[in-house]
């Protein structure tokens, strides 16, 4: 069901993504008289085509939905196409279009995808998003009095930037590593009223550790304590034929005693098929139950699984739904839009430079899994996902690289500085250069997905 759900998940995002680019490149075109003679989503042999009688445009699906184009009447091509009307002729050409308006008709598709992103973060602005607070247990090393006596802290800001979410704390984490800030301020709360900055120093390499940026500069998050009380046990599950009831407060596994859910947890999981001694409370009394954890596959690990959720009646504290008016989600997301990009752009160009990990690199299979878990958390959350990669798919096609969008920019660029075009000879040259580091990046990519699925 999950494998299914991020095959969904993927099509739909791409297929919009992918979309809305092409229409960037397609409307502008057209609003330069330029023929378009197919619009067309996916790359391959052609699973559905339709053409308007009264139009010169071709709409078609390719087999393989990892891309599309848009493809515009050139000059050498006149001869060919057995068609008489007023819009095949030269000046309806691309390649004898000047060169300004060749150089907005390949930028438009980027563009679309930022003004696709910005749209998105409105609706996911206007609606609400649900995340955590970002609550902290411990800033690494430092030792401060404000984490005495079972304080509750909070980051408000970072480096003078409002943070609501973790999710925001981490944005702004990463501006300040991006940008070779040697010391991040936090100012945290705690639930006292007390406020102060704590700065945490930074490591140049900072970038080039795996895992979450957070965690690697010493920020420990403070997860919820679930209690060990159940309030849903899944029927014709072990636990259900253990005789586990709602209510139930678990209290010891094999006489080990069980203070949290995390650790009862933690030993359900390593104790697939193996019989386990679950003493719990029930009105007041003590009772033993058997539990034998079924295996259960998780993106290809094995753990056990008993089937009952604790309460979350203390969860309250840990969420927070960030939510704005309309004039203001236009300000937030306008903001939000360009930190992307910005941020983008510079991971790209240290990926490039050997200054940050390349295992960070993620491809379809990763996208693909983000695009599942998302479209199964809420329709907020998959919009604010495809704002994400909207933004990546922008940046990524601006890049200087022949084959893509910002390869072309490079060429027209240099025409009009020079006010001569680039030759063929070069053009195919880049062009084998870019196919090379095209290649090359899918297969990190690729070999990254297959790497985390096998973790």
């Amino acid at each position: 069901m999950e494998i299914i759900q991020s095959i969904i998940g993927f099509f739909i995002a791409i297929g919009i993504l992918v979309t809305f680019h092409e229409y960037g490149h397609f409307i502008t075109a057209r609003l330069f008289n330029v023929t378009v003679l197919n619009f067309s989503i996916g790359f391959g042999k052609s699973i559905y085509k339709y053409q308007p009688r009264s139009s010169n445009t071709e709409y078609s699906i390719g087999l393989i939905p990892l891309g599309g184009y848009v493809k515009m009447l050139e000059s050498d091509e006149l001869e060919k196409i057995d068609k008489k009307n007023e819009f095949f002729d030269k000046e309806f050409c691309f390649d004898k279009q000047k060169v300004w308006k060749r150089f907005l008709i390949v930028a438009a598709g980027p563009v679309f995808n930022l003004i696709l992103a910005f749209l998105f973060f409105i609706f996911v602005h206007m609606n609400g998003m649900n995340g955590l607070k970002p609550l902290v247990g411990s800033f690494g090393d430092l030792k401060d009095p404000i984490f005495d006596n079972n304080s509750i802290v909070e980051i408000t800001e970072v480096n003078n930037i409002e943070t609501k979410r973790w999710q925001d704390v981490r944005v702004e984490v990463l501006n300040a590593v991006v940008e070779g800030d040697k010391k991040i301020d936090f100012l945290v709360r705690s639930n006292t009223g007390e406020r102060k900055i704590l700065s945490v120093k930074v490591n140049e390499d900072i970038l080039k550790k795996d895992g979450d940026v957070i965690k690697n500069i010493g920020i420990v998050q403070m997860n919820p304590e679930l209690s060990t009380t159940i309030s849903y046990v899944q029927n014709n599950s072990p636990a259900s034929l253990a005789g586990f009831q709602i209510d139930d407060e678990i209290i010891s596994i094999d006489d080990s005693p069980v203070r949290t859910w995390n650790e009862y947890v933690q030993i359900i999981h390593n104790n697939p098929g193996n019989i386990l001694q679950v003493g719990i409370l029930r009105n007041d009394e003590r009772i033993d139950l058997i539990l034998v954890p079924s295996l259960k596959d998780i993106n290809g690990k094995k753990i056990g699984f008993a089937g009952i959720s604790p309460t979350r009646k203390n969860l309250d504290m840990y969420k927070v739904n960030v939510k704005y008016n309309f004039i203001d989600s236009i300000n937030k997301s306008v903001a939000l839009t360009i930190d992307y990009t910005v941020l983008t752009l510079k991971m790209i160009m240290k990926l490039f430079t050997g200054q940050a990990n390349v295992n960070n690199l993620s491809g379809p299979l990763s996208i693909a899994e983000f695009s599942g878990k998302s479209l199964s958390m809420g329709l907020v959350y998959f919009v604010y996902l495809m704002a994400i990669l909207s933004i990546s798919l922008g940046v990524l096609n601006l890049l200087p690289i022949p084959l893509l969008d910002g390869g072309h920019l490079v060429y027209y660029t240099f025409e009009m500085i020079s006010g001569k075009p680039v030759s063929l000879k070069i053009q195919l040259i880049a062009q084998q250069i870019g196919i090379i580091i095209l290649f090359g990046v899918m297969i990190l990519a690729f070999y990254n997905d297959f790497l985390r699925i096998f973790k």
